[in-house]
């Protein structure tokens, strides 16, 4: 049974309603082994456990989970989305999905096993101090059950710099990147906000594989493309004016080559420091 509450888009920044038509041709889940092993960690087997998703984008690890899981319910913000998932999970019986709000859940307390966002947080806030963080956070402790996981799949300030990180086109859009960036709380904060809410067991690790799909890693052209723009939520930060001016310098470095050897740099740090990172962390039971 899925339930559609309401239109709405829920980032703080973008307009997931355009940017999800071409996603799936962009983005890949990563981390997908590491959260089946977090949720494998409760006393409860991974396939008698009913799971959340909060802000599920596609349906990416909701399509995946979904064969490992008794139940997984998702809440998005974005109908687009909203609606690529219902066709993606084609009426599986044990999916549930639902157009909402993470930061005001319609669940009873101590319902979910495991509650798992991918790449979300950096949307609910546009203050510094992240008050929806916070509200976040003590959603999810509220609808956990007592020994449930949490598994938070971010980035940390050192991937996300748009000179040393390892996203190579955030050199051309190097503003927009350092506003993005500041969209994305530090790691050690999040812990302690989480510590705070009364979490335990507190954990972080470097999930395998990629965010986006190969063509990113080969072919600097895609870069240029509109479809990929939108797939990657920081060019939301730029004006048509100042997409065309990076698109017109990361031309001329196609041009005569040296996109590559940054591109390869990046890739070099990417395989010490991986893309992305999970902090996982257990509400007391």
């Amino acid at each position: 049974m899925n339930i559609k509450t309401e239109k709405s888009n829920a980032s703080s920044y973008c307009d997931y309603n355009d940017a999800f038509t071409g996603y799936d041709h962009n983005r890949q889940p990563n981390g997908l082994k590491e959260i089946l092993a977090l949720l494998g960690k409760n006393t409860i087997p991974v396939q008698e456990q009913t799971i959340l998703e909060g802000g599920f984008g596609t349906g990416a690890y909701i399509d995946h989970i979904r064969h490992s899981v008794k139940r997984i319910f998702g809440v998005e913000g974005s109908e687009q989305g909203y609606e690529q998932t219902v066709k993606k999970t084609k009426g599986a019986d044990n999916v549930r999905l639902q157009i909402g709000n993470i930061l005001d859940l319609s669940f009873e307390p101590d319902l979910f096993d495991g509650y798992m966002v991918n790449q979300v947080l950096h949307h609910l806030d546009t203050e510094p101090a992240f008050p929806n963080l916070d509200t976040f956070i003590k959603e999810g402790y509220r609808v956990l059950k007592p020994g449930g996981i949490l598994t938070i799949n971010t980035s940390s300030q050192e991937q996300l710099d748009p000179l040393s990180g390892v996203y190579w086109n955030y050199k051309y859009i190097e503003q927009a990147a350092r506003a993005m960036r500041e969209r994305y709380v530090p790691v050690d904060d999040l812990i302690s906000r989480l510590t705070t809410c009364g979490f335990t067991d507190i954990q972080t690790l470097i999930p395998s594989g990629k965010l986006f799909q190969g063509a990113y890693y080969d072919n600097p052209d895609l870069a240029l493309t509109k479809e990929f723009q939108k797939a990657d939520s920081v060019y939301c930060f730029l004006s048509e004016e100042e997409i065309n001016a990076a698109n017109t310098r990361l031309a001329a470095d196609i041009a005569d080559g040296t996109v590559y050897r940054h591109m390869a740099e990046r890739a070099e740090k990417a395989a010490t420091t991986g893309e992305a990172i999970i902090v996982s962390a257990r509400k007391p039971g």
